[in-house]
């Protein structure tokens, strides 16, 4: 701080004595925001001491979004600099969405889904195939299913200017292609139909995508789809409906003893460390309840400087008491998401954690917000480095699966759940006769991922 209020002084002495008259007040009015910000940041980010010294007046009458980057490290996460920490202005809408198109609670078609290119490679068109619809939602009403790959909306061909359409707004009609390979390789066969979407409406964004009981074999497998590390409808962090919610789901698990769980986090990019905490808790061996789970590492101004969290004895009753655990992965597996898998490895040991998909996302950090309604901001940036019970916290190049198989690869996608799903099916393989049922991918299209609807969060602490 001694840097900032030097500078301070000095700006303020020379305006305070330009011009015969004292405008210091003016001055601060001026820049209070961007004081605010770089208080904020100096006292609470985990890189503070790479942050710049403010050495001329100008860069305080920065746009705050451009002062507060200007702001971030670029030397964090291993030379490659932070890419998690943001700003929202909170009376500008459209600055949020420009950081990420995941569902909006205010207003949502219901779906998520990713940009392609031509999976044909024959043209240089851009695709949206759909990850997941939600239920009773505009889109799952008119038709759209998980797989479905959308050319066009209201007629003009998706590009990355336009796709933010598919997230929110009036009635719309999306054309919809699909594609069945020939055989031999010898080319595809191309359809297309067009469906009309209502309007996109308000609706509440429940995690829990899918949770039942498969039997397979004479085993019974737990599957649940765990989309966001949410608190409740506002996902405010002051809420719990959800991890309630979770406590239920498991008790109905746990009822039915299940000989495996699959966990299907391969979309779920993070959110809230109290709900991590949660479902840690309830699938942990019954022995780690009370134990470390997370451990957070701040900078060297916080006192304390580590603070630990523990499996909650809360959920005991409806803890699992799992010696080993399926989880399905992908590059959207992010941030509170790694935290489970890491806070379980030293209870289950890594060979029992075993990821099936693609590579995580590698986000070891955690998060937190700090308002300013004065002035319209929340700040969201890093502010510790995450670890578990064995200070293990090294996973910024993302954890690599145990089975790689990548469902991008895959013409026809199954619904979530559904036992014909691509990461599922080879999953409730592997627990059954120990091998997966597609040891290659033979039905692969040419597509490239260009973007996606889902933004990455961080673990969040409130």
């Amino acid at each position: 701080m001694k840097s900032l209020q030097y500078t301070l002084l000095t700006l303020l002495l020379i305006v305070s004595t330009s011009c015969g008259e004292d405008r210091t007040g003016e001055f601060y009015a001026l820049i209070e925001d961007r004081m605010w910000i770089e208080e904020v940041m100096r006292e609470n980010y985990l890189w503070a001491e790479d942050m710049p010294v403010i050495e001329k007046e100008d860069d305080y009458f920065q746009a705050p979004a451009t002062f507060f980057k200007n702001m971030l490290s670029k030397n964090a996460l291993n030379g490659k600099g932070d890419k998690y920490s943001y700003m929202e202005e909170i009376t500008v809408k459209s600055d949020k969405e420009a950081r990420s198109l995941t569902l909006d609670r205010t207003s949502t078609y219901g779906m998520e889904f990713i940009l392609t290119s031509d999976p044909t490679g024959t043209t240089a068109h851009t695709f949206a195939r759909v990850l997941y619809v939600l239920p009773e939602s505009p889109a799952q009403k008119a038709g759209i299913e998980r797989g479905d790959w959308i050319s066009a909306i209201n007629e003009e061909r998706i590009t990355t200017d336009n796709y933010k359409q598919l997230t929110q707004g009036g009635n719309v009609s999306l054309t919809r292609n699909r594609f069945t390979p020939l055989e031999e390789g010898t080319g595809w066969q191309i359809s297309k139909d067009v469906l009309n979407v209502s309007a996109s409406v308000a609706m509440e964004i429940n995690p829990f995508l899918v949770n039942k009981v498969l039997e397979v074999d004479g085993k019974k497998i737990a599957y649940l789809v765990y989309n966001e590390f949410a608190t409740g409808p506002n996902n405010e962090g002051t809420e719990s409906v959800y991890n309630e919610q979770m406590k239920q789901i498991f008790a109905q698990f746990k009822s039915q003893s299940p000989d495996a769980f699959i966990l299907d986090l391969r979309y779920n990019n993070g959110g809230f460390l109290q709900c991590a905490q949660a479902l840690g808790s309830l699938l942990a061996p019954s022995t780690a309840l009370g134990k470390d789970f997370v451990n957070l590492t701040f900078n060297d101004k916080a006192d304390p400087q580590i603070i630990r969290y523990s499996f909650d004895t809360q959920y005991a009753d409806a803890n699992l008491n799992l010696n080993k655990i399926y989880i399905l992965t992908g590059e959207y597996t992010a941030s509170a998401s790694e935290a489970v898998i890491n806070g379980l490895i030293p209870y289950m040991g890594a060979e029992n954690v075993i990821l099936v998909g693609t590579k995580t996302e590698g986000k070891n950090v955690a998060m937190s917000s700090f308002k300013n309604e004065t002035h319209g901001l929340t700040l969201w940036p890093v502010i510790a480095y995450v670890s578990n019970a064995n200070n293990e916290g090294d996973y910024s190049e993302g954890f690599q699966p145990t089975y790689q198989l990548d469902e991008n690869s895959i013409n026809t996608w199954y619904p979530l759940g559904s036992p014909e799903e691509y990461l599922l099916k080879n999953t409730l393989s592997l627990i059954t006769t120990g091998t997966l049922s597609d040891e290659s991918t033979t039905d692969n299209g040419e597509s490239k991922t260009i973007r996606s609807s889902i933004g990455y969060k961080g673990i969040r602490i409130q």
